[in-house]
């Protein structure tokens, strides 16, 4: 069996789907995938954790044709970003809850380009996403997400995949998780804001002379910001629960792609 810098066949390989598996994740998960970080630093980063990792994970039995080469490749990335997708729910959530305040409040109109995605969100979204990342850290809770994916390659070892269909029910129960942590952030603010709404056509319909939208905006904008500070600590509470939940919500959709 020929050698490549002193390395075998079987290690090579091992390595490459180390990496693949690692960098896919990285590429999808939150924080790290963000534009902010260069690519060059992120494949770095792969490459640092895949050389970390390779030592624990045991060797692949070699490969012996081009088309199972194919197949682990394509399992490896798929299993990346499937994974980092359900990884991922938390933080669009939390943004989605933030742009549901924003419609309420008016502020819908006003998009900003994200620095992390490049794309136009509202901006109280934006503030919400960046309040999560910031609780993310703080709570060490991307150490869980690296732990996610060294403890992947015992529940899922190389190469290969296996598409179950529980897998469906699963992200569906995630999804599901996810609807439930936005009514839980932006229920607060949102009923409130709708009451809000609910008191100017009263007083539309008693005072037809007023001018309903030229004084009911700055009400809204004023009531929806004072709950917003109000409702802040709502997310300190229910974040690193959620962000809890990330690691078991790994490991069963790994579970579902067992062979």
């Amino acid at each position: 069996m020929p050698d490549v810098f002193g390395l075998t066949v079987a290690q090579l390989e091992t390595f490459f789907f180390i990496f693949l598996r690692v960098s896919v994740m990285l590429s999808i998960f939150p924080i790290f995938s963000s534009v902010q970080i260069p690519r060059l630093a992120r494949v770095g980063f792969g490459l640092l954790i895949a050389f970390v990792l390779y030592g624990s994970v045991p060797l692949m039995t070699p490969l012996t044709s081009f088309y199972d080469l194919l197949a682990a490749t394509v399992s490896q990335a798929l299993l990346g970003m499937i994974v980092g997708f359900v990884a991922s729910l938390v933080f669009l959530g939390v943004q989605f809850a933030g742009e549901i305040i924003d419609i309420e409040i008016g502020f819908a109109v006003a998009n900003i380009i994200s620095p992390q995605t490049q794309q136009q969100v509202t901006v109280i979204g934006e503030f919400q996403l960046t309040i999560a990342t910031l609780l993310f850290l703080i709570s060490d809770a991307h150490h869980l997400l690296l732990q996610g994916i060294s403890g992947s390659f015992n529940v899922l070892p190389l190469p290969y995949i296996a598409l179950h269909p529980a897998i469906a029910g699963n992200v569906t129960i995630f999804l599901s998780s996810a609807i439930s942590d936005i009514v839980k952030i932006a229920a607060p603010p949102a009923v409130a804001l709708f009451l809000t709404n609910v008191a100017l056509a009263f007083m539309a319909r008693v005072a037809p002379q007023m001018n309903v939208f030229v004084v009911g905006f700055p009400i809204q904008v004023g009531i929806g910001l004072i709950l917003i500070a109000v409702s802040l600590p709502i997310l300190g509470d229910v974040m690193p629960q959620m962000f809890a939940q990330v690691p078991q919500q790994m490991n069963q959709i790994m579970q579902d792609l067992r062979v």
